[in-house]
């Protein structure tokens, strides 16, 4: 009789042993492929701005679509016995700082314009409140199919370097 609540006391225990494993894994999975992040800088001005690089791939038109975040990570901290506000961020650059370098042909690559000379691009700028982000995107002439990595500079942030591109 002892053998018999020993051995179902061992199979109930493995059961919810394989049950907390599952659970544990679910959460691992459930992430969304878009939000994955290539690579990570700070902002050369503040560091409590990051820029994820989230996609760079070929797409149809013979172009590179390239898509970022840009996150005020900042939050309220203390200083001594009082909290202190955390502060926006301004955000600000040149258009001529947005570009990618193909190492392989060593050319630089400005972002597309339409017939009309309009920037094909959605790029935010101006003040970023702590705990907010913006997703921006443009659209670049794409490297040859040879080329599979690019040197990437989004202004104010360190080069992304040797960025896989994607097809």
């Amino acid at each position: 009789m002892k053998r018999l609540a020993i051995g179902c006391a061992m199979l109930a225990l493995a059961a919810i042993g394989s049950v907390a494993v599952a659970q544990q894994a679910a959460p691992q999975t459930a992430q969304a492929p878009s939000n994955s992040v290539i690579a990570s800088a700070q902002y050369s001005q503040n560091p409590d701005l990051r820029c994820d690089l989230l996609e760079v791939k070929r797409v149809s038109g013979g172009a590179l679509l390239v898509r970022w975040r840009v996150i005020n990570t900042g939050g309220g901290g203390t200083s001594g016995l009082t909290a202190t506000a955390a502060k926006p961020i301004r955000y600000d650059f040149g258009w001529n700082e947005l570009f990618f370098i193909d190492p392989a042909e060593n050319k630089r690559y400005q972002f597309l314009t339409d017939s009309g000379g309009n920037r094909i691009l959605d790029v935010w700028y101006g003040d970023l409140e702590p705990g907010q982000q913006r997703v921006n995107w443009a659209k670049f002439p794409a490297p040859p199919p040879s080329s599979t990595k690019i040197s990437l500079s989004l202004p104010k942030f360190p080069p992304f370097e040797d960025v896989p591109v994607s097809q």
